[in-house]
């Protein structure tokens, strides 16, 4: 066994390379394209065809783990985010039900925040300018829940698959909860979902919904002395609308016994393995068959509909880039150093150029 912390796929590379290596390596699912071109992992058609894994007939995000139409490593955790709210809060509001699309989650969300005289803020989510700000998740889920994404392959080549006006309208979207006032403006300075002026915010009953992965959802769960409930985000039962991130598991070209670890591979597939593990499984039947605590349905009934990030895969412009690109501009119009326009307009121009590279 070799842990390696933060996930490094570049060690596992170079020991492979070298003729050495762990014989099964869990990889993100955005890594196995890096690993599968320069062949440093084995193609797992053969034995999945002679000794079919539980489930594997219903995986999740193959695209992620399909290279040069061979599967080199096959899907085994999943994960998105979903909606997280105080149900208590949402009842003294008079919300019966979560909001199912965006508009109505600026709706209902501006009604508690006007209700509760600016006591609780209706929704709250990171919306900070560095390239790791969790506000990337919610602004591709309102493009491509309104049928647009930022970039797109045209065969060999990509393309910009935006316009001004897509990307115009979701910056008004995003802006209207500060300039609303239904997101505090502190959350202009906030990068992470996990953020201890969040999870504070809804132990205080001063938040009524934002968003998180499973990881931080408990972890705010066992934190505060509240219940917490989750939900699909809006528009989250719409294929393709959420994403799905997660690991693979891949088999070492170097290994001598692929058989052998092909067997346990499997074995980690099986319903009885998430028993003890706490993640969900990236496979649609296998997830029917775990228990999941009532709290956490949301990520459940999400999962099967959400869709990797794979759309932006492989693109001259790294996801990061996109992500830097994206978190300033749209950040910039919150803070009031621009125009929804005039960021539309730069965020347009910073794409163009970054596939022309």
């Amino acid at each position: 066994m070799e842990t390696l912390s933060p996930n490094n796929p570049q060690q596992f590379a170079r020991e492979a390379n070298a003729g050495s290596g762990p014989d099964i390596a869990q990889l993100a699912f955005t890594d196995v394209s890096f690993m599968a071109e320069p062949r440093i992992l084995t193609p797992l058609d053969r034995l999945m065809s002679s000794e079919p894994a539980e489930g594997q007939e219903d995986l999740l995000a193959t695209d992620m783990t399909t290279y040069d139409r061979q599967t080199w490593a096959i899907p085994w955790t999943a994960d998105t985010m979903a909606l997280v709210y105080r149900p208590d809060v949402l009842e003294k509001a008079g919300v019966a039900d979560t909001p199912e699309d965006w508009e109505e989650l600026a709706e209902v969300s501006a009604r508690i925040t006007k209700d509760s005289g600016g006591d609780v803020s209706g929704f709250v989510f990171p919306a900070a300018a560095q390239y790791s700000s969790a506000q990337w998740f919610p602004i591709n889920y309102y493009l491509w829940a309104h049928g647009s994404q930022l970039i797109r392959a045209d065969g060999e080549s990509w393309e910009v698959a935006v316009d001004e006006q897509q990307l115009t309208d979701a910056m008004t979207y995003f802006n209207t909860f500060f300039t609303e006032r239904i997101t505090p403006a502190a959350m202009q300075a906030v990068t992470d979902y996990g953020d201890p002026s969040i999870v504070g915010a809804l132990g205080e009953g001063s938040c009524a919904m934002t968003f998180m992965p499973p990881t931080a959802f408990r972890a705010a769960r066992e934190s505060i002395d509240a219940e917490l409930m989750t939900a699909p985000m809006p528009c989250g039962l719409v294929d393709g609308a959420t994403h799905l991130g997660g690991r693979a598991l891949g088999i070492n070209a170097n290994c001598e016994e692929p058989e052998a670890a092909w067997a346990f591979v499997s074995h980690l597939l099986t319903p009885e393995t998430f028993e003890l593990y706490p993640q969900y499984p990236a496979s649609a039947a296998t997830l029917d068959r775990v228990d999941v605590d009532p709290s956490e349905r949301g990520f459940t009934k999400q999962l099967p509909h959400s869709e990797s990030f794979a759309r932006y895969a492989d693109a001259p412009i790294t996801i990061a880039s996109l992500q830097e690109q994206v978190n300033q501009q749209f950040s910039a119009v919150y803070s009031g150093q621009s125009e929804p326009e005039d960021a539309s307009h730069k965020l347009l121009d910073a794409l163009a150029r970054g596939l022309e590279e």
